[in-house]
């Protein structure tokens, strides 16, 4: 197959998830070029919060007024059903400017194409993308962008980027499915609604991850004597996915020119959003100035987010050091979570406050006195606070502060509007240990 003649992509985009307006917002504030996100309907993330009509409409205006760009999923298995409501769907992202639209059905796509013939079109993982022909064809369907199946290998994606014009997007964190490129039927059997199944299909937008529950085995004339499912010289955790982390490999991947990086996670919190997109930020910048290092301080990072042990995934399947992408344990590892967010006050503190001024601070855990604070700062570095002093907007002096409270107290440094704070949990959830991100990921 003859070589493509597009320009490779210097510096690829950052593409982070915005299940919410309040975490599309965390992602442009720590770094990200793009978003993507989902309306109400016709997403494969029917659990998220998802955004109606007026918020997919602020999404947009928020997302060009900084200068980025914001993509819509509508990336499911339609159904008869579902075609009939899209039309409109379709021509609303229209009218509102969005940048993309994610989709992996035919049918879908002929619809984007009349409907909504303005919006370019970007192609889901799900359609199980893993040739150049393949990303030729979509291309003449008039498809700008692919994500590839994920089963594909490095040298495979390399091989696509070389001989096709289409832009390439991959995943280099986030939680992985354990069925082909995301086709689950797990949770369609197991949690139907009512007398259809397709209310809980993963293909439908409402996977209950069930490939992430505690598994054994049971023999039918031998009840109450469970089997586990474990990993072994006589058998495998088939369905217990690690996370994947490529923070190590942003060096390689920049190399071939891939155009996009996305990171999974629209069901996650703002303080995944948060971490996990300035981590990947700082890893693209410092690709575009020279030689490539993981700094400590990203791996800090995406160990401080709740998360499973790390793997490369399919990408660097033919690493021989590399361990299983399934792992012995179900709990996710958990050190830290979101202590809370700085809000706008009035005037010049609806951006932002200066140093030794009294902020306002919406709690999002559990927070005394005595407790430290760690502020975000999109650079990659943060800010400690000992919290002291605080108080209740009616100037009561507190102790404690529980989640959703909102209380103010000063801090010696400057502070941002919307800044992620996150605090330590007091030792790993569930009895886990957390593992060093440089082991766990090989």
């Amino acid at each position: 197959m003859e070589r493509s003649t597009r320009k490779k992509a210097v510096k690829p985009e950052l593409l982070s998830p915005g299940g919410s307006l309040e975490k599309l917002r965390m992602a442009f504030l720590y770094g990200a070029d793009a978003v993507y996100t989902s309306g109400k309907d016709f997403g494969l993330r029917g659990f998220a919060h998802n955004l109606d009509r007026d918020q997919l409409a602020a999404a947009s205006r928020m997302a060009h007024g900084l200068g980025k760009k914001i993509y819509v999923t509508a990336n499911i298995f339609a159904r008869g059903s579902d075609l009939a409501k899209m039309p409109s769907f379709l021509e609303y992202l229209q009218a509102i400017r969005i940048d993309a639209l994610i989709i992996s059905d035919p049918g879908v796509l002929m619809l984007a194409r009349k409907y909504a013939p303005g919006v370019a079109v970007h192609l889901s993982t799900q359609a199980n993308t893993t040739n150049a022909l393949s990303v030729r064809f979509w291309q003449e369907q008039g498809v700008r962008r692919i994500n590839p199946a994920r089963e594909l290998s490095l040298s495979e994606i390399a091989e696509i980027v070389e001989a096709t014009e289409a832009e390439i997007e991959i995943f280099v964190h986030g939680a992985m499915c354990m069925s082909y490129s995301g086709r689950c039927l797990m949770s369609a059997f197991l949690n139907p609604a009512g007398s259809s199944s397709v209310a809980r299909s993963a293909n439908s937008g409402f996977c209950t991850q069930p490939c992430r529950w505690s598994w054994t085995l049971v023999e039918e004339k031998r009840p109450g004597e469970y089997f586990q499912v474990e990993q072994d010289s006589r058998g495998a955790y088939i369905l217990n996915s690690k996370d994947l982390c490529l923070l190590e490999e942003i060096g390689a991947l920049v190399g071939l020119g891939i155009d996009s990086l996305k990171i999974e996670g629209r069901m996650k919190g703002a303080l995944y959003v948060a971490s996990v997109t300035r981590a990947y930020r700082q890893a693209i910048d410092r690709c575009e100035r020279g030689r490539y290092t993981v700094e400590p301080a990203w791996v800090d990072d995406l160990e401080k987010i709740s998360h499973r042990p790390y793997t490369k995934g399919g990408l660097f399947a033919g690493d021989t050091d590399r361990k299983p992408d399934v792992e012995t344990r179900i709990s996710y590892i958990q050190t830290h979570t979101l202590g809370g967010l700085v809000r706008p006050g009035t005037g010049d503190q609806q951006v932002g406050y200066r140093p030794g001024e009294k902020i306002f601070f919406e709690a999002r855990s559990r927070l005394l006195s005595g407790q430290e604070l760690e502020f975000l700062n999109p650079d990659g570095s943060s800010s400690f606070h000992v919290l002291g002093a605080f108080e209740d907007l009616n100037g009561n002096g507190l102790t404690m502060a529980q989640p959703n409270m909102l209380i103010r107290f000063c801090v010696d440094f400057a502070v941002f509007a919307f800044q992620a704070v996150r605090v330590s949990t007091g030792g790993a959830a569930r009895g886990e240990e957390s593992l060093e991100l440089g082991r766990a990921m090989m």
